[in-house]
C-alpha cells in the first residue's frame, strides 16, 4: 500500500491504477490519514527553505447524517500525493545490509532550476558527492551506505549554497556559520 502512495506522488501510475489508490485512501482512514499528513510533508519540501517544521494536526471530521458523495477526498488525495511519497522514501529507505552497522540511506531534496547539488557529511569525510536529478522534477537524489551513529551533513546547492535537509528537525551550527542537519542511524 506504502508503494502505491509514493507510485501516485511520482503519477507512476494508469488510470485504473489511480482509481485502485483512490478508492483505498477513501476506504481506510489509518491509510488517508497517512497519505494526507505525508502530502503536507511534501508539500513544505517544495517550498521555499524552512527554518523549522511545523507539527501537522489532523482535523477528525464529524460523521453526516446519510449518504452525499463528495470529490475533496479525490483533490486531497491528488493535491498531497507527491509529499506522501517523498516521506515514504525517507521512512523506508533506511534498509539493513548484511554488514551489522551500516545502512543504506537515500537521500532526497528538492530544488528546482540549479544545475547541480552536492551532499558532504560525516560518512563522506566531508568530500562532496555529487546527486542525482530525479527527471525534470527539481529533486535530486542519491543513495549511500551510512555507519551507525550520529552523523551530521549539509547540501551543497548549485555553486557553493550551503542548506540544511528541510526534512531533519535536529540541526546543529558549525565553526563556519552555516547550520548541519544531524542524522542519527540506528542499525
Amino acid at each position: 500500500m506504502n508503494d502505491s502512495i509514493s507510485m501516485f506522488i511520482d503519477d507512476e501510475l494508469n488510470l485504473d491504477e489511480k482509481v485502485t489508490f483512490v478508492k483505498n485512501v477513501h476506504n481506510e482512514d489509518r491509510f488517508y490519514a497517512e497519505t494526507v499528513d505525508l502530502l503536507e510533508q511534501e508539500k513544505l519540501l517544495r517550498s521555499d527553505v524552512v527554518l523549522s517544521v511545523p507539527m501537522v494536526q489532523l482535523k477528525q471530521k464529524s460523521p453526516k447524517k446519510g449518504f452525499r458523495f463528495s470529490f475533496k477526498p479525490l483533490f486531497r488525495v491528488a493535491e498531497f500525493g507527491v509529499m506522501a511519497a517523498l516521506v515514504l522514501f525517507f521512512v523506508f529507505s533506511l534498509q539493513p545490509k548484511e554488514d551489522a552497522g551500516i545502512v543504506t540511506k537515500r537521500f532526497v531534496i528538492y530544488q528546482p532550476g540549479v544545475s547541480s547539488v552536492q551532499i558532504a557529511g560525516s560518512f563522506t569525510d566531508w568530500h562532496n558527492v555529487p546527486m542525482k536529478m530525479v527527471g525534470p522534477s527539481g529533486y535530486w537524489e542519491i543513495e549511500l551506505d551510512v555507519t551507525k551513529g550520529e552523523h551530521k551533513y549539509v547540501y551543497i546547492v548549485g555553486d557553493n549554497k550551503k542548506i540544511a535537509d528541510p526534512t531533519i528537525l535536529m540541526k546543529e551550527r558549525d565553526d563556519f556559520g552555516s547550520e548541519n542537519s544531524v542524522l542519527i542511524v540506528e542499525a
